[in-house]
């Protein structure tokens, strides 16, 4: 009796071996479906949830992203690494400037299960109004220049037209005379309206740090 007391005991200390290992050897859920899930709680208000994916040291960075959700509109997650890429865009209700910007949501494995680390997932902050302003002069200046480039071109192709009708009824040494002019001309402003095309394409160059020793940036 004893011998099959013995034999059951260490059958279910066996089995409760097995389990456990099983437990622990479970494969980590995939990071690009916890920082899914984690956006979507926090889009649709279940902060509850969202928190129990967040790592435990980024507990307190939590309610910055919940604070900055609100105005986030579109939020997409790339694929999985040990971050997602996550791209997000704002949109100020109040002008209809929207803002679009990519950063990195950050996952630590955290006994056996993918955490949102918070602290090193921090959002771009949202523009300042002055920053919405230039950037909106500046979608208006390019759209000014390209519209006039279009008219320039037009205006050259119009009075290379008008040029060879005339000539048609000119004297040939004239006519010849004026072409030359016309087509040297003509193939100046295509050179600087190339040269405009090339400069607006070129991203705006950032203003160099002030020099204390030149005085510069002092008031």
């Amino acid at each position: 009796m004893n011998t099959l007391s013995r034999t059951r005991n260490t059958l279910i200390f066996f089995l409760l071996t097995i389990t456990t290992l099983a437990a622990c050897t479970q494969p980590a859920e995939d990071p690009k479906s916890v920082a899914d899930r984690y956006w979507q709680y926090l889009q649709n208000g279940n902060t509850a949830e969202a928190k129990k994916l967040v790592s435990l040291n980024s507990h307190k960075t939590f309610t910055d992203h919940n604070k900055r959700i609100a105005s986030i509109t579109r939020l997409d997650n790339g694929e999985a690494k040990t971050f997602v890429s996550t791209t997000i865009t704002t949109v100020n209700p109040k002008t209809n400037f929207s803002h679009t910007e990519t950063f990195n949501t950050v996952l630590v494995l955290q006994q056996g299960k993918w955490k949102v680390d918070v602290d090193a997932s921090e959002i771009p902050p949202a523009p300042s109004a002055q920053e919405e302003k230039l950037q909106q002069l500046s979608e208006e200046l390019t759209e000014s220049m390209q519209k006039n480039v279009e008219s320039i071109d037009e205006a050259m192709s119009q009075g290379m037209q008008l040029l060879n009708e005339a000539l048609r009824d000119g004297s040939k040494e004239m006519g010849d005379s004026l072409l030359h002019m016309m087509n040297e001309l003509n193939a100046r402003m295509h050179e600087s309206i190339d040269k405009m095309k090339k400069r607006r394409q070129q991203p705006s160059p950032q203003p160099g740090k002030p020099d204390p020793d030149k005085g510069e940036g002092m008031i």
